[in-house]
């Protein structure tokens, strides 16, 4: 008969194998769909340049976020602009862009090392333009700028909850490795909600995240090594008209997280993590995996698309019951602006609470907000 304990301790390392084996699956998978990839961004710089700038394009070349421009009639348009426009597209990091038949003028390069720091030796990117870990749509926890009413089903204590959140996770510092680039960054948030029935909208609880980030990326593939601290604590108004046993819940924890863009439109992300230390003593490992939609089509002249997101966890402290999340809605971008993103958003969660004073409480949670990520 196999002892219960044993049994439980086998679960976690069977589950975090699991994840590792999805990672491993992700990766063939991106590679696979690499070289599709490149064939749809090549097409889809062509159509940006031509479209928005009205420039002839000869060709364009497409190789692990690299792009490479021959243009066959600039027009009035400057190489430097059409370098700006396709530098600011959603998966390419670096673009060249030249005329034909000018051989003798220099291309305009960007994203590319200076040529005498590569003779010299790899550079450090100062605080690069963003980062390269495109943030999670479904986590609940995935430090950005947002305000969300939620409307709590089923729930003893909470009904209409107002959830105001604010952070971002920053690239400090970049470069090349191999084929790749490396990014050093730091994560900050405060997820904090707020009981909409109460007179005042009482602060319910707050959530202090902080710690650094280590992202690596490969054309379609892209990985994130992450160490926080979270703290919880609950609002004064909540405690002065509620009788509770505070818990004085903070941790350290780090997570690994590996994504694949195994199409233009479809994105998959697993990963694993653990608590090194917390009080009080909470069991420490977690998995994650989840899945990301975003429409190739786009509406009102590129900027809007259709997204969607399913997100699923388990963590050893609650017994590894499934918390599940999903987001669906439009997404507003700009392509002068790399990285900024504003998303309307239909949200769904079931599971644990991720508002921390209350982990061991299950929560099922309609949502509507606005999200925005830099």
């Amino acid at each position: 008969m196999t002892d219960a304990r044993t049994g439980s301790r086998r679960r976690p390392i069977g589950l975090l194998l699991g994840a590792a084996s999805v990672a491993v699956a992700l990766a063939a998978v991106g590679a696979a769909a690499e070289q599709a990839r490149d064939a749809y961004l090549e097409g889809y710089v062509t159509a940006v340049i031509e479209r928005d700038l009205g420039v002839t394009v000869e060709s364009v070349e497409v190789r692990g976020a690299v792009a490479r421009v021959v243009l066959a009639d600039p027009g009035g348009e400057t190489t430097e602009r059409v370098a700006e426009s396709v530098a600011h597209l959603e998966d390419i990091d670096r673009v060249e862009v030249r005329v034909a038949g000018e051989d003798d003028v220099a291309p305009v390069r960007i994203g590319f090392d200076d040529p005498v720091d590569e003779e010299e030796g790899s550079t450090v990117d100062v605080l690069p333009r963003h980062e390269l870990f495109e943030p999670l749509m479904a986590d609940p926890r995935q430090p950005h700028f947002s305000a969300i009413y939620q409307w709590y089903l089923d729930d003893p204590e909470l009904v209409h909850v107002g959830s105001a959140n604010f952070g971002e996770t920053f690239a400090l510092l970049g470069g090349e490795v191999g084929d790749g680039r490396w990014e050093i960054g730091l994560l900050g948030g405060v997820f904090s909600v707020f009981d909409l029935d109460a007179e005042s909208f009482d602060l319910v609880n707050s959530d202090f995240w902080v710690g650094p980030t280590l992202s690596l990326r490969r054309g379609s593939l892209s990985g994130q090594v992450r160490l926080y601290h979270q703290s919880s604590h609950l609002g004064d108004e909540f405690l002065l008209r509620n009788r509770v046993d505070r818990v004085n819940l903070s941790y350290e924890g780090v997570d690994v997280l590996a994504s694949a863009q195994v199409h233009p439109a479809l994105r998959l992300y697993a990963g694993g993590g653990a608590i090194v230390n917390s009080e009080p003593d909470l069991d420490p490992w977690s998995v994650q995996a989840g899945a990301e939609l975003r429409s190739p089509m786009t509406f009102l002249g590129g900027t809007t698309r259709p997204v969607a997101a399913f997100d699923f966890q388990v963590r050893e402290e609650n017994r590894w019951r499934e918390e599940l999340g999903a987001a669906a809605g439009l997404e507003f971008a700009n392509a002068t602006a790399p990285g900024l993103r504003l998303q309307f958003l239909l949200t769904w969660f079931r599971g644990n609470s991720p508002n921390g004073q209350f982990f061991d409480r299950r929560i099922e949670s309609l949502g509507l907000g606005a999200h925005l990520h830099f």
